[in-house]
């Protein structure tokens, strides 16, 4: 957002404040300024009036001018511009001026003619350009007359400031929303633009135009139809369109929206009346049977939209090209419009193909008050040029229930942390634009938030607009009281928690990893991951690649680990605690891993090739962090993963999440890459409880058996657990073989540990326990010793 000094000087009295002074008021109140760019006017350059223009006749595209410059005589100036004329007024660099490239301006010969000075473009005297040539200046003003300095008009002199707005704060998206913040601050008035009256002597618009509104529609529209008698430029509106960076150039009633919209923030268009008209009107005495209908009605992606002969744009979206007005037409046809931002996010406009400035407006929270807009734009026309407007309106309007809001001035103090005058803040508030109630016998204070303010919703942010008033260094410092109390709370354990998994898996080996909860919608698509249902996706996106919400943390740390890559390391191991986020927004906390690349680093040891990770080397790492599980085969739901290394994590009978072999590590440069991701509400977090241990030697036996390759270690798993003695501390598989002359079944080497609290197994004992176990795999699985 860019305003000038001068251009906010009209809505707001900022005295003999400098431009230094404003900027540290508007970052205190929470409008950051970014950048401030001095306008100023170069000594020795004065106002000029072309007398005559004649061709220069030694060359066909100059031209030689006879100038007034308020001497005693004229100066005869050579210029090149195409669009210099008798009868305009100018900007002239006079002998001796030295324009800020540093060229200094003196009598010289052009081509054989004389020429005592130079006819001015706005950039070549320092400023933004506003049109192809030099600048001309508009003839409106008593104070442009010929040999007046241009140095001393105050409109030269001016400080254009850029502010980096939050996308909340779409209510200062204008130069009278910053001047309605400023005004809280300095406890003044706005200033408002006078009421342009409707003329009895116009014809009214009911006999030009109307409206028609098929079906339900959530815009709020204001029509008014204008008849462009003669339009007239303006030098410091273009000047300053030029200034915020807008490309408002093809007529000059483009430039007028323009410079109205960022005024008031309210949302104007125009269209040429035979985008609804099957004949061009030729005169303001309208006919009743040269009425013309705008109908809006639902377009496509369930938006609001206007048409006449076609649909001619979407409301707070585009605007059919076709449709514009240029300055040649008689009649116009003007637009004020408002739709609430949540719900053109959720009907769809982030997914329409055509869109324009408006969109960027719309989303953010446009002004409300149209008819504030519309007047603002009469003023303006009237001012200048001789514009007849049409009496009367036709529209159509959404009524917005005002959000209401109680509260106790001593909640709104607990939450500042101190005491603020009652009538302060009552001031503050007013001077905002909200509207208030104050009930003293009950200390309450009832607040109607105005329409405008789409981003208050609750007593923090009205106490936040307080804070950021009031200043918060201006906030009286206390002491800090302390006072004991049990800290074992939820939140503090789930902190705790945090931090323990944070130790475990710094000293396996990983690095953590910050990242956006937000990522590329897009993208999740491609490979398959849950979306957020598109009727509950992000309004205002902080970026078009961040435009939703995360399903999964695994993009997020395998864009990480390339990252790392790409700067040289060979290996990465990284992984983070993040919130993800289902179809409906439902929200939990994940624990994810990554590991690509060696093992270990290069090293002389492994000959600086290091081995690369399996899937057995991961889960080892993966199990110094969580401590014992088992991995149940299964299939992934997505094409991210290999289908062939894919399997859930079981932690105390439960599923807690997924470990498994990343299947497009090459979109990523990145080598055989494991991605692991649990559940973080479902790992084990329990005060450690010492268990009483045998003081007698275990036994171990190894056991190779006979299975069927088809058969799972999971079956084979469970039928020991179900049969097994209760003596049985434990068993793992130590080897696994394979040849030809097994035909289908391979060998399994299995390990049992066998404890006992109170006695020392013999060999008799320990084959019985083993014969338990035969007995078991043998009736449930067919299973044989070799």
């Amino acid at each position: 957002m860019i305003i000038t000094r001068d251009w906010l000087n009209e809505w707001i009295d900022l005295g003999e404040r400098s431009t230094d002074e404003l900027c540290k008021t508007l970052n205190k109140i929470g409008l950051e300024v970014s950048s401030v760019t001095k306008y100023r006017m170069i000594e020795h350059c004065v106002v000029g009036f072309i007398k005559t223009k004649g061709k220069h006749p030694d060359a066909e595209k100059l031209s030689v001018c006879i100038v007034d410059v308020g001497q005693d005589e004229d100066l005869q100036i050579v210029c090149g511009a195409k669009n210099v004329d008798a009868g305009q007024l100018v900007a002239v660099a006079l002998e001796g001026c030295e324009l800020p490239d540093g060229t200094v301006i003196r009598e010289t010969i052009l081509r054989g003619v004389k020429s005592q000075g130079m006819i001015c473009s706005s950039t070549e005297l320092g400023y933004p350009k506003i049109n192809e040539g030099i600048m001309v200046l508009d003839n409106n003003s008593k104070e442009l007359r010929p040999g007046i300095p241009l140095i001393s008009i105050p409109e030269f002199r001016d400080d254009a400031i850029e502010i980096e707005l939050t996308p909340n704060r779409g209510d200062c998206l204008s130069i009278y929303g910053i001047a309605r913040d400023l005004c809280a601050v300095y406890n003044t008035k706005i200033k408002i633009p006078p009421i342009l009256p409707d003329d009895l002597e116009q014809i009214g618009i009911g006999r030009a135009l109307e409206l028609s509104v098929k079906g339900d529609t959530s815009a709020s529209l204001v029509y008014k139809v204008l008849y462009q008698k003669e339009l007239k430029g303006n030098t410091i509106m273009d000047l300053r369109l030029a200034m915020i960076g807008s490309d408002a150039k093809k007529s000059l009633i483009d430039k007028y929206l323009a410079y109205a919209t960022h005024a008031t923030g309210v949302i104007l268009r125009a269209y040429k009346i035979d985008a609804f008209a099957n004949a061009k009107s030729k005169t303001a005495n309208t006919d009743e049977n040269k009425k013309v209908e705008i109908v809006v009605k639902k377009g496509e992606n369930n938006l609001d939209a206007v048409f006449g002969k076609e649909q001619v744009s979407c409301v707070g979206v585009w605007q059919n090209e076709n449709s514009k007005p240029s300055d040649n037409d008689d009649l116009i046809v003007v637009e004020a419009s408002f739709v609430d931002p949540y719900t053109l996010g959720q009907n769809g406009a982030r997914n329409t193909k055509e869109f324009d400035w408006a969109l960027f407006r719309s989303l953010r929270g446009s002004e409300t008050n149209l008819d504030f807009g519309i007047n603002y734009l009469g003023v303006l026309l009237s001012a200048a040029s001789k514009v007849g407007i049409f009496t009367g309106s036709q529209r159509t309007i959404k009524e917005q229930d005002l959000k209401q809001i109680n509260i106790d001035f001593d909640d709104i103090f607990n939450i500042i942390g101190t005491e603020i005058n009652k009538t302060d803040i009552i001031s503050i508030l007013k001077n905002l634009g909200f509207y208030l109630v104050f009930k003293p016998e009950q200390n309450l204070l009832v607040i109607d938030v105005p329409s405008f303010r789409h981003d208050i919703a609750n007593i923090q942010d009205i106490c936040e607009e307080v804070v950021r008033i009031v200043g918060i260094d201006n906030i009286r410092a206390k002491a800090l009281k302390f006072v004991e109390m049990n800290r074992t709370n939820n939140v503090y354990k789930n902190f705790e928690k945090k931090k323990f998994y944070r130790y475990k898996a710094a000293a396996a080996g990983f690095f953590e990893n910050v990242s956006y909860i937000f990522t590329d919608r897009a993208k999740q698509s491609l490979y398959g991951f849950t979306c957020i249902d598109e009727n509950l996706e992000l309004i205002n996106p902080i970026t078009t690649e961040l435009n939703t919400l995360r399903s999964t943390c695994a993009l997020n740390l395998t864009e990480a680990a390339s990252n790392n890559v790409k700067t040289g390391r060979k290996s990465a191991s990284l992984f983070e605690i993040g919130k993800v986020f289902d179809e409906k927004r439902n929200e939990k906390v994940v624990l994810s891993f990554i590991s690509s690349g060696g093992v270990e680093f290069p090293s002389l040891t492994n000959h600086g090739k290091p081995k690369e990770f399996d899937f057995s080397d991961f889960t080892q790492k993966i199990g110094a962090v969580l401590g014992d599980f088992e991995i149940v085969p299964s299939k992934p739901n997505n094409k991210f993963y290999s289908p062939y290394e894919f399997g859930e994590i079981i932690i105390n009978d439960k599923s807690v999440g997924f470990i498994g072999r990343v299947a497009v590590q090459k979109d990523y440069d990145l080598s055989r890459t494991y991605i692991c991701e649990v559940e973080f509400d479902k790992l084990n977090y329990e005060r450690k409880i010492a268990k009483p241990y045998s003081k007698l030697p275990s036994v171990s036996r190894d056991l190779s058996i006979l299975v069927p390759k088809s058969l799972t270690y999971e079956d084979i798993s469970k039928c020991i657990k179900e049969r097994a003695p209760k003596e049985l501390k434990d068993f793992y598989p130590i080897d696994i073989y394979s040849d030809e002359s097994l035909g289908n079944k391979q060998s399994i080497t299995l390990t049992f540990v066998f404890e006992s609290y109170e006695k020392t197994f013999i060999d008799e004992e320990i084959n019985s326990f083993i014969e338990q176990i035969l007995e078991g795999l043998l009736i449930v699985l067919k299973v044989t010793i070799r």
